[in-house]
């Protein structure tokens, strides 16, 4: 992100945080439908929550400008939105924990912005923290998930004599 959110409008602001929530909703159903079972779950309510928040910063924007048509600010400056982060690699379970990675830094993102509007924009700080410790917890949910994982791959490689190097997970060490 620009490192002065005081430079950017308040619209262009809004904008980009709407489309943001829309790449990340389309990315973690994509990452949802080829998984299954509690993975695919957890992926589905993320997406689900990315939409809501999508849903109420439209509500902002109807509010405060008259409708839902927002502008998506292009130039530099802006980092990818918070789905563009997230790798979709789910064949293999080092792969799934590589997609964590990517979807943990993304959410450190969101909830980056999110607590700078809050602070850039007094009169909707409420909504911003919101979403804002919302991120967070999607954040500490994919960091615990990801460590179950991780404790699965180091199990197998035990039960099967195998090295963390074989697993592809050497750099988890």
């Amino acid at each position: 992100m620009r490192n002065d959110v005081e430079e950017i409008s308040f619209k262009e602001l809004l904008g980009y945080s709407i489309e943001g929530e829309e790449v990340a909703h389309e990315a973690y159903m994509e990452i949802s439908e080829k998984l299954s079972g509690l993975a695919s779950d957890r992926f589905q309510n993320l997406a689900k929550d990315e939409l809501d928040h999508k849903q109420k910063l439209l509500k902002l924007h109807e509010h405060e400008f008259g409708d839902k048509e927002y502008i998506i600010p292009k130039g530099e400056g802006f980092p990818p939105h918070e789905g563009d982060f997230i790798k979709i690699d789910t064949d293999k379970l080092n792969s799934l924990i590589s997609t964590l990675e990517s979807a943990i830094e993304a959410e450190k993102d969101a909830y980056e912005l999110y607590y700078r509007l809050a602070e850039k924009i007094g009169k909707h700080s409420a909504l911003f923290n919101y979403i804002a410790l919302m991120e967070k917890g999607h954040q500490v949910s994919l960091e615990e998930e990801k460590e179950m994982y991780e404790e699965i791959l180091k199990e197998k490689a035990k039960r099967e004599d195998i090295t963390i190097d074989k697993l592809g997970f050497s750099r988890y060490e």
